[in-house]
């Protein structure tokens, strides 16, 4: 796509993205080098893609946020505004694929961006749910909003997500196989970031209330390490998961 196409649909998305202060400053700017990358080497079928998952966060965010906030509060160790950290990891990998033009770059940049629509939407559609979620690794009842938790409406809104994102790449490409693949990879991307934020996920303990979060200080008091590694934070985590999202992509697409 031309360059000045490029920026002024990115600036369009920019401007969007401001308004619902879905950003921080700097993670506005970096999202918007990204946008105009993404768009200019991709093409309009790239950016649709970005548009979507954007805008499918953010519409998921204005579902009864009082009722997500109210849980996730003592959990989440940051606010709802992305940083520049969420942006490298959620962002950043797809931009290079498609940036360093490698084989299949258009589905495995769509594959990606399923695997960020569907983490995000199993976030904070999942956490809506009145049962509570399961821990990926033990099964077991855990608490809502924790890394490594999962639930049947958070797995339906991530497959619904996955799909949508398949489906925009069918429309401009009309491959069935690369639409199931992209929504494959993108449903099992997001396992794979519950399995990983389960496994590796650094968590703590609130020495006065002892709940489980993923906050540095709780209660006014520093926590406790209850597992996990303190380098493997949400970023962390997610940026790994892409990683991985499009290795199997890429596997998938040699096989099929």
């Amino acid at each position: 796509m031309h360059l000045l196409f490029s920026i002024i649909l990115s600036l369009f998305l920019a401007t969007i993205a401001y308004y619902k202060k879905a950003m921080t400053m700097n993670a506005l700017i970096l999202a918007f080098i990204f946008s105009c990358i993404i768009t200019y080497y991709g093409g309009l079928a790239s950016f649709l893609i970005l548009c979507t998952v954007f805008l499918g966060t953010v519409i998921a965010g204005l579902i009864q946020p009082e009722k997500r906030r109210a849980k996730s509060k003592d959990i989440h160790a940051k606010g709802h505004a992305k940083d520049v950290q969420s942006i490298i990891a959620n962002v950043m990998p797809g931009t290079l694929v498609l940036l360093l033009n490698i084989p299949y770059m258009q589905v495995i940049y769509a594959a990606l961006m399923a695997e960020a629509i569907a983490d995000s939407l199993a976030s904070d559609i999942g956490i809506l749910s009145d049962k509570p979620p399961y821990n990926i690794l033990t099964l077991k009842k855990s608490t809502h909003g924790l890394s490594g938790n999962i639930s049947p409406l958070g797995m339906s809104a991530a497959l619904i997500g996955s799909a949508i994102i398949g489906l925009i790449y069918f429309l401009f490409n009309h491959n069935f196989t690369y639409f199931l693949i992209i929504t494959i990879c993108g449903f099992l991307g997001n396992l794979l970031d519950s399995f990983l934020g389960a496994l590796l996920q650094v968590k703590y303990e609130c020495p006065k209330c002892h709940i489980i979060t993923e906050q540095e200080n709780h209660c006014n008091t520093k926590t406790i390490r209850k597992s996990g590694n303190k380098f493997f934070n949400n970023d962390v985590v997610n940026l790994l998961t892409n990683a991985l999202t499009g290795l199997l992509c890429y596997l998938l697409l040699i096989i099929f």
